[in-house]
């Protein structure tokens, strides 16, 4: 494990930005998993700002997500609102191929059915993954187990707030259920990266770091 320390924010985004652009120019048809929010948004401006100047090619790239809520698709707050919002309608070349999941169908265990087809067809190479308040990576809430595999997830109370914080949602407007790939998932990529920033984040990061390495810490 490599732990990078960034003097602020901007420094985060430029690191993850090297590690994307490292794997898309290692792999002939790089797969990789990501996830969203306010620790990569800086991550996906850079990358959109190198994809249009032609900097980046993604052409040849596989791209899947992380999780998604359980609503509407067109909901400010869902996975896919945020990536085409602020990836894929903004990008000039498209990737070869984008998986999302799909949070709004009345057949949740067909759907994770279907993705984990996605995720058997297309290993990824790099996971991209926000680690929460509580230590959860994804969805996997403390006390999810390390063999956790792509599920229905209730969301905590404090991951409920972020979400609420992040979007500008009211209590009532805001997702408490999501579709999540598993620990077990997240570990069988090649690499995976895990950012975090603000002081808010400090104690799971610590936890994390420090800590035992047990269920009650999903990130250990």
């Amino acid at each position: 494990m490599k732990i990078i320390k960034t003097k602020d924010y901007a420094e985060l985004s430029q690191e993850v930005f090297k590690v994307i652009k490292e794997t898309l120019e290692t792999y002939d048809e790089p797969s990789i998993n990501t996830t969203t929010g306010a620790s990569y948004d800086g991550t996906f401006e850079l990358l959109v700002q190198a994809i249009n100047a032609g900097e980046l090619k993604i052409a040849h790239s596989i791209w899947t997500n992380l999780d998604e809520y359980i609503a509407e698709r067109d909901k400010s707050f869902t996975v896919y609102t945020y990536m085409h919002k602020k990836f894929y309608d903004l990008i000039k070349e498209k990737p070869k191929y984008i998986g999302l999941i799909d949070g709004s169908v009345s057949d949740i265990q067909g759907e994770i059915d279907r993705y984990n087809e996605v995720l058997k067809k297309y290993p990824r190479d790099l996971q991209i993954v926000g680690l929460g308040v509580n230590a959860h990576l994804g969805a996997n809430e403390p006390g999810t187990s390390f063999d956790s595999r792509l599920f229905l997830a209730n969301s905590v109370e404090s991951t409920i707030q972020s979400t609420m914080q992040y979007h500008g949602l009211t209590r009532e407007e805001a997702p408490t259920q999501m579709i999540t790939m598993g620990l077990a998932d997240i570990m069988e990529a090649n690499h995976n990266v895990v950012a975090s920033s603000g002081v808010r984040k400090a104690q799971a990061v610590r936890d994390t770091l420090e800590g035992p390495i047990h269920e009650d810490c999903p990130a250990s």
